[in-house]
């Protein structure tokens, strides 16, 4: 298949709603090397696409690493500044990305100032934050099927799973040249001072060998580090708290937060609220290159315990306001939407109007409905009270029902005998007495008739020769 094909078969994603994280069909990445891959191969799908567009993707690809999964904030001002280009033209081309299933949207940007709302009635004048747009960069299913990779699932949480024949040969070319310039890389130096620390994973392995440990033991006294054991619940109580410490330390935003409650569970244990560790942090000198944000608390707070310098737990006032669990900031979130200029417009223009007129409809649809259903009537041809008062006196009339039964059973007395009936019209009674008459009248001849016919000689023929003589004899 060519080229020229396959761009005629891709189709631009210009729909919003197949933009977003949750409705991609692209997978998600983690790796910049991967990304820019994919947007030198997929750049080619769009007729609007260019140098440009490799060159915001590329600053996309360089704030990758600050978040594991793969997730970069679209701060536009200082994008436009880093690559020297108009606002219109920024945001053109990360719509050509958007298109072509290179990133997606995972938080819509906001001005509201959402310090006001996490810090609730403790926000004080003078402090703004905006909402910033959150992109992730994601693979599209057409790169992947032009690299001969093979996948499981479908959306943003595909996963790898293995290659094709075409797929490993290009992989296996893609380790080894990757490998290659690792050696190469590695045999050039430079004095730290011209070095700049580079940002570390997140997840670091200490490969140093502890050795003498029973010496050491024995020195201490036979005295073993205990640890501390909490629960589950306890354990997610600090995450939660450490992650509103870091948004409001800036220089914790990119430290894992299971190991920076880790670091933490000292003063956490102690009681400090996270209003409490941000203010004590802040006071903190922090290097400039800082290289692991969660070690450095673990020995700074260690050494500040050993030396006193903590200041003791401070307890908290009884009106003091409750820090925000980050409830009112997703309740803003949602919520955002109805506190634009548009939606206030619709509230005092729009909605009432289309409310009194959906009332209006479903008034005028209950009249039809009203007009339009049958008229109930009585299946009986005549009056119940009447029917009743045609029985005979012995029949079951006179008896009371069996509600008045279980009534009077209930009550401890006797159940009463007949009903009271109502007054009823004459002409109704003489036609029932009428009706009954003719139907004992018909029923006793029908009797009679079977008697005779029993006594008919056999042979004898009806309407025969014989016929007047029994004609006769029944007379």
């Amino acid at each position: 298949m060519t080229s020229s094909r396959r761009v005629r078969r891709f189709e631009l994603i210009t729909e919003r709603d197949s933009q977003e994280i949750g409705t991609t069909l692209s997978r998600q990445l983690r790796r910049a090397d991967a990304f820019l891959a994919a947007a030198r191969y997929m750049v080619r799908y769009h007729p609007k696409a260019g140098a440009t567009t490799i060159r915001l993707a590329a600053a996309f690809a360089a704030r990758m690493h600050r978040s594991r999964h793969g997730h970069v904030a679209f701060n536009l001002d200082a994008t436009v500044r880093e690559l020297d280009l108009s606002r219109r033209t920024v945001l053109n081309h990360a719509r050509y990305l958007r298109e072509l299933g290179l990133i997606a949207w995972v938080e819509h940007g906001s001005k509201r100032n959402v310090l006001r709302t996490r810090r609730g009635s403790a926000f004080g004048p003078g402090g703004y934050r905006g909402t910033a747009t959150i992109y992730a960069l994601v693979a599209p299913p057409a790169w992947d099927h032009a690299q001969g990779r093979r996948l499981r699932g479908a959306g943003y949480r595909s996963r790898l799973i293995g290659y094709t024949d075409m797929g490993r040969d290009r992989a296996v070319a893609t380790a080894r040249s990757r490998a290659r310039r690792a050696r190469t890389t590695s045999r050039k130096r430079c004095t730290p001072s011209v070095v700049v620390t580079s940002t570390p994973s997140l997840l670091q392995v200490d490969t140093r060998e502890k050795k003498n440990t029973r010496r050491l033991r024995e020195q201490s006294g036979g005295r073993s580090r205990r640890r501390t054991l909490i629960t589950v619940e306890e354990c997610q109580q600090a995450i939660a708290l450490t992650e509103q410490v870091q948004r409001e330390v800036w220089w914790l935003s990119t430290a894992c937060s299971r190991r920076v409650a880790y670091a933490l569970r000292p003063l956490i244990t102690a009681g400090w609220t996270a209003l409490q560790l941000a203010a004590e942090l802040a006071t903190w000198g922090v290097p400039g290159h800082l290289k692991d944000p969660a070690a450095y608390i673990h020995h700074e707070a260690g050494r500040r315990q050993r030396l006193g310098e903590l200041p003791p737990t401070p307890a908290a006032p009884a009106n003091a306001p409750r820090p925000d669990d980050g409830g009112r900031y997703e309740a803003m979130l949602r919520d955002r939407g109805r506190n634009t200029p548009a939606w206030r417009r619709y509230g005092q223009l729009v909605r009432p109007r289309l409310r009194a007129d959906l009332a209006e409809l479903r008034e005028r649809r209950r009249a039809q409905a009203a007009a339009a259903a049958p008229v109930y009537r009585p299946v009986l041809r005549e009056p119940e009270e009447a029917f009743f008062a045609s029985l005979p006196a012995d029949s079951w009339v006179d008896a009371p029902t069996p509600r008045e039964i279980y009534a009077a059973r209930a009550q401890g007395c006797a159940a009463g005998r007949g009903r009271v009936l109502s007054a009823v019209d004459d002409a109704w009674q003489d036609h029932l007495r009428d009706h009954a008459a003719a139907s004992r009248a018909c029923e006793g001849l029908r009797a009679q008739w079977a008697r005779e016919s029993a006594d008919v000689p056999d042979g004898a023929v009806v309407g025969g020769p014989d016929a007047p003589r029994w004609r006769d004899m029944r007379e």
